[in-house]
């Protein structure tokens, strides 16, 4: 394939990379030192630099290099908290970029959520407080999520039922930052999540996966997992989820890429929770690539290079059902974990990842939902099956590992 010399990417992710590599693309990554001997080992080029989130660092760090940003056919990324930098560099050097405009959209989740709202589509009701220090708790009704505004996975977001939690989480919210935050009204419902491709505005891949729990509930001891859902087993969430979706992206003037879209629904209605221009966290790029042979990083890259898509058709579906979870364990310094073979060994069991060794400090797994001790992707022959592969694999796991307290 004729390559396109050279793309910038910001930030370090192997999936990409790779992915950009086979769309035939000669890259280059911001990256902060930490990671340039993987890029290098990657084949990829390393500029280092102090912080790829700044832009004014991956200036810098291209212009040490003699580099500027017009020097690059692309520039991209892969990585949710560098995109609209890397889009406003794109347009710095009139380079292929996604559009800060469009990406910031798909990223800020006020202005996500204004726009759906000026659209007449069904999202939470919002509200910006500028400064914890200097707002009306009175003023609003409850209950309420509070989130950061550019947060991810859940992290610093927490719904208040009463004055009493008002409080307490407005003050451990004041401990990250002064503001701004966002305040929005409580959805309530099952969380369910949808994966997909979408080129010229028309959804050329869309998966549907529902949650064991809500994300929120990572905060108070909830595992992560999920398993994908066929359309005959979730009819009429499977058309509203595709339908808001697509009206969605119109209304967001989000045109090409991959996207990972997490909905609401009561049994009645779905409500838009929010949407990211960029691969589903966890092994959610797995379990859809299992489902429906397609590599969701593959797509991302042909997006971005503005190459056509590689779906050609309606994808077909495996016959099997497929599902995802992030192992965790007790709290404590690990004293002894199960092996990735013992893992793989366990029934249903496709892929595997293990994090922790003998020695560590197990993470704080209600602090975010995308901290965890491992992964693992599991298949069966129905969504009962997996379900059942999923739990028994968690509390496995967790059980297996050993630890002692921490400091003792």
């Amino acid at each position: 394939m004729e390559k396109l010399n050279p793309v910038l990417h910001i930030g370090w992710d192997p999936r990409p990379i790779g992915a950009l590599h086979r769309a035939g693309a000669e890259v280059t990554c911001v990256v902060p030192a930490k990671d340039a001997p993987g890029v290098r080992a990657a084949g990829a080029a390393a500029i280092v630099v102090p912080d790829p989130g700044s832009v004014e660092d991956i200036l810098g760090g291209l212009a040490r290099n003699s580099l500027a940003p017009s020097d690059f056919a692309a520039v991209c990324s892969a990585n949710e908290f560098y995109l609209v930098q890397a889009a406003a560099v794109a347009e710095v050097g009139g380079a292929l970029g996604a559009g800060s405009t469009r990406t910031l959209a798909m990223r800020d989740k006020f202005v996500q959520k204004d726009l759906l709202r000026r659209a007449g589509l069904r999202t939470a009701g919002h509200t910006l407080v500028e400064s914890l220090e200097r707002f009306d708790p009175d003023t609003l009704a409850l209950p309420q999520v509070i989130k950061p505004l550019h947060g991810a996975g859940a992290m610093h977001t927490v719904v208040v039922r009463d004055p009493e939690e008002l409080r307490d989480a407005v003050a451990a919210a004041r401990q990250v930052a002064d503001g701004p935050w966002l305040f929005e009204d409580y959805v309530p419902g099952q969380e369910f999540f949808v994966d997909g491709v979408v080129r010229d505005g028309c959804v050329l891949a869309f998966s549907l996966s529902r949650y064991f729990q809500n994300m929120i509930e990572c905060h108070g001891g909830g595992v992560v997992a999920y398993q994908t859902l066929t359309e005959s087993e979730a009819p009429e969430l499977y058309a509203e989820s595709r339908t808001l979706a697509e009206s969605a992206f119109k209304a967001l003037d989000f045109q090409d890429g991959v996207f990972h879209l997490e909905v609401f629904w009561d049994g009645q209605e779905a409500v838009f929770g929010e949407c990211a221009a960029r691969v589903g966290g966890g092994r959610a790029d797995r379990v859809f690539e299992l489902t429906f042979g397609i590599n969701l990083h593959d797509e991302w890259a042909l997006a971005a290079l503005d190459l056509p898509s590689g779906i050609q058709g309606e994808p077909v579906r495996s016959a099997e059902c497929f599902g995802g979870l992030n192992l965790q364990c007790p709290q404590g310094v690990v004293v002894s974990v199960p092996t990735l073979e013992q893992t793989l060994a366990r029934p249903g069991v496709v892929e595997a990842d293990i994090y922790l060794v003998p020695g560590a400090v197990a993470p704080d797994f209600n602090s975010a939902s995308h901290i965890r001790s491992g992964q693992a992707v599991l298949t069966g022959a129905d969504l009962r099956q997996v379900a059942e592969r999923v739990t028994g694999l968690g509390t496995w796991f967790h059980d297996s590992v050993e630890v002692a307290p921490a400091g003792g």
